[in-house]
């Protein structure tokens, strides 16, 4: 971390706990009125949660005793698994994609007239960023940040806000399931019930496509993605890309698993990269258009097996990209019905 990170970081700490007393300087006075507010219209509502409510995460239990009203989500796609109980955050982060106050079309029906506070607009690195200032300065009551890497000292810090909702303890960062992303979110919204619906839903879907093409189980396969010159990465077992295609049945390799780790994912030197040689390789490539031009010229390419038995997939269409990137209960169903298709006519089934 550099020392002026490092130094951001100590300034908000200190800084935070001032906005808020300056949030609620009137709430101690005597005219109510002018202590109570109504609503945000493009605010949360979660009227139809059961509370109080809470949920466990890794670093302890967030508990609310009634409805929140101004939810933050921090995650990249995180929106998507609060949007899916009915519930419009008031300020979102953008991951990539330049969509409408970053949301995907498929969640665009779930946003409805709500226009959130875009975090991080238009910065996508890969790597989160806090704004501790905007978020004190929106007053939530909820926030949310599941598909992050939030380490302890950004939770406290967060935690001095609002009630902050971190992700399990029982994954790696960026690894937790989208069904177990959904429970959480039920939980701390206070619509378990519904959660288990949602999930159950998409997980039929997945059944039912697996169980129509009975080619997929077993086939090896890896979903490769290009960052870097010189260099491949190939999604790990965790990574919500893998997760896609192994719950339709295809399988990861043990040693791309072991060589990814708990991180998502590991990369592959152009000089290595007959280790992408498998029964099936998938090109996740949609956010940028100049990149199969990139892989194909890549010197060891042509000499791959799978590439000279014609089994490979190269996603290129960005919307069915992001929702395989986004791999969250509302975008899944969509990535489905696009790639599903795709894999059985890759694979020889169709």
């Amino acid at each position: 971390m550099s020392l002026r990170v490092a130094g951001r970081r100590l300034a908000l700490v200190l800084t935070v706990p001032l906005l808020l007393l300056a949030a609620c300087g009137g709430d101690d006075g005597d005219d109510g009125a002018a202590a109570t507010s109504e609503p945000d219209p493009s605010s949360s509502d979660a009227a139809s949660g059961e509370f109080p409510a809470s949920v466990e995460h890794r670093y302890g239990t967030t508990e609310l005793t009634e409805a929140p009203q101004r939810v933050i989500t921090l995650g990249f796609s995180d929106q998507d698994a609060v949007l899916a109980f009915g519930v419009a955050p008031i300020a979102v982060t953008d991951w990539y994609g330049e969509q409408p106050h970053a949301i995907w079309p498929w969640a665009q029906d779930e946003l409805g007239d709500a226009e959130p506070v875009v975090l991080n607009e238009g910065a996508f690195t890969g790597m989160q960023d806090f704004d501790y200032e905007t978020i004190a300065e929106l007053e939530p009551d909820l926030i949310i940040g599941l598909y992050t890497g939030m380490t302890q000292e950004e939770y406290d810090t967060l935690s001095v806000i609002a009630p902050t909702v971190a992700s399990s303890p029982d994954y790696p960062e960026y690894g937790m399931p989208w069904q177990e992303t959904t429970r959480m979110v039920g939980q701390i919204l206070g619509q378990a019930e519904r959660a288990d619906e949602l999930v159950a839903a998409v997980d039929q879907q997945f059944a039912d496509a697996a169980a129509a093409h009975p080619e997929f189980a077993g086939v090896e396969m890896v979903v490769a993605e290009q960052f870097e010159p010189g260099s491949s990465f190939a999604r790990s077992a965790t990574d919500p890309r893998t997760v896609f295609m192994t719950q339709l049945g295809f399988v990861l390799p043990a040693d791309i698993a072991e060589l990814a780790g708990d991180l998502d994912g590991a990369p592959i030197s152009d000089e290595l990269m007959t280790q992408l040689d498998r029964d099936l390789l998938i090109w996740n490539v949609g956010h940028e258009a100049t990149l199969r031009e990139q892989i194909e010229a890549k010197p060891l390419y042509d000499q791959l097996q799978v590439v000279q038995d014609g089994r490979v997939l190269f996603i290129e269409d960005p919307l069915v990209s992001g929702a395989l990137t986004w791999s969250s209960v509302l975008s899944l169903p969509y990535a489905l019905e696009q790639l599903v298709p795709q894999l059985a006519t890759v694979v020889g089934g169709a």
